[in-house]
């Protein structure tokens, strides 16, 4: 019985990778002569076994030559990739017992010389409680986001600029009959 249950939840941490295709797979190439980077993002599995994600790549489909233990985040920057070459991702979940799930599907992205906008960061667990609102801000290591609020989606006010991922709590929510949040990446 045991095992079965182990095999359900692995079904279903397959299942959240398999969203691999829905998750914000987010690019950021650097200007040419230098090596490429390309930042990514998931969603977390909702398996409370899941400890950790591993980051397979190569220039091969299915043939990923370069594995990466990114901890239990949601993003990493992936570099030192070589120009106009086309990459393949894909990404397992495991657990504390270090027993992988199967490849997600697989991601792909091209790398070019251009410079593209640096990434946008995610709002995930909005809260209010107490006339106060919350949500987690979950950005990339070294970017710094700027949250902003708004009563009308025209007029914006900065509240907090922070790096990378970060709880953003605004205490005078209830000062306000709606609200609305942004985050503004800083050049």
């Amino acid at each position: 019985m045991k095992c079965q249950t182990n095999s359900i939840q692995y079904r279903r941490t397959r299942f959240f990778l398999l969203c691999w295709v829905v998750f914000t797979m987010i690019f950021t190439v650097l200007p040419a002569l230098a090596s490429t980077s390309i930042p990514l993002q998931w969603l977390r599995s909702t398996d409370p076994a899941v400890t950790g994600y591993k980051i397979y790549y190569g220039v091969t489909s299915h043939a990923y030559t370069t594995s990466i233990d990114v901890g239990n985040v949601t993003n990493t920057v992936i570099t030192g990739l070589s120009a106009n070459l086309t990459y393949y991702f894909a990404a397992t979940a495991y657990n504390a017992s270090g027993v992988e799930s199967d490849f997600s599907n697989e991601g792909t992205y091209t790398t070019t010389n251009a410079v593209v906008p640096t990434p946008a960061a995610a709002l995930t667990s909005a809260v209010r409680s107490s006339g106060r609102f919350s949500f987690n801000v979950e950005g990339f290591t070294g970017t710094n986001y700027v949250v902003q609020a708004s009563t009308d989606l025209v007029h914006w006010t900065s509240l907090q600029t922070n790096s990378g991922s970060f709880t953003f709590e605004d205490p005078n929510a209830a000062q306000f009959s709606q609200r609305f949040y942004r985050t503004v990446t800083l050049p």
